[in-house]
């Protein structure tokens, strides 16, 4: 996987997908905006989130062009910060569709990446747990510590995953049950993973689904280059 990534360019293409989720937000909310009839509130809420999705966008084109011109390095990151700081980027959206997040992350466990890469692999899970629960659910984020490693678990209350489909769902253009997706989140959150020297799975449930963050929870000395 990681020749077929690599000659698409990874990186262009990771950030190009990620594009996709902010610019879906400003025009689901421009549709709505034509509707008449809204509250005060209402219309605040929708600026709130297009205002959210402009400020991705423009990270996101940051980060290409940061790309294009250096090494990315890593850097020591406490996990508690990094996944509060993913919660809030699809908090809005969690709101909207009637989505609880409840997170159970201790303080003081770092790990050392590459944030701005580790922080989009969370966001893309985050929103495909929202995708598969479109009418309300919970999404319970939990860290275990191992010998010099650290578990993070993203579980939803959606349909869940039938067990042959687990592995499949890492596979460039794999797009299971997601209309209008292009296959492509879940294939680059793992090489990102993996770069890092971690793991990254799926687990089906018996009510929802499950995925699975391993990554070393000791500095690593090593650089990541986009």
């Amino acid at each position: 996987m990681t020749t077929e990534l690599e000659s698409m360019g990874s990186a262009a293409v990771s950030i190009i997908h990620d594009l996709r989720n902010p610019l879906a937000t400003i025009r689901a909310s421009s549709e709505v905006l034509i509707r008449a009839g809204l509250s005060e509130c209402q219309v605040r809420r929708i600026a709130r989130n297009v205002h959210g999705a402009s400020v991705r966008i423009e990270e996101l084109v940051a980060e290409f062009l940061q790309c294009r011109g250096a090494n990315r390095h890593r850097e020591l990151c406490e996990i508690h910060e990094l996944i509060v700081d993913a919660v809030e980027r699809i908090a809005e959206l969690a709101e909207s569709q009637s989505v609880e997040i409840v997170q159970e992350v201790p303080e003081e466990l770092h790990i050392s990446v590459d944030r701005l890469r580790i922080h989009r692999v969370l966001v893309n899970l985050l929103v495909n747990a929202l995708e598969a629960m479109p009418v309300g659910g919970s999404i319970r984020i939990s860290t275990v510590s191992e010998p010099g490693a650290v578990l993070i678990h993203i579980r939803d209350t959606g349909p869940g995953l039938a067990p042959e489909i687990c592995e499949r769902l890492f596979e460039p253009y794999a797009t299971v049950g997601k209309p209008g997706g292009i296959g492509l989140g879940l294939a680059f959150s793992r090489q990102a993973v993996i770069e890092h020297g971690g793991t990254i799975w799926a687990e089906a449930c018996l009510r929802g689904a499950c995925f699975v963050i391993r990554l070393p929870a000791i500095p690593v000395t090593a650089t990541a280059s986009c």
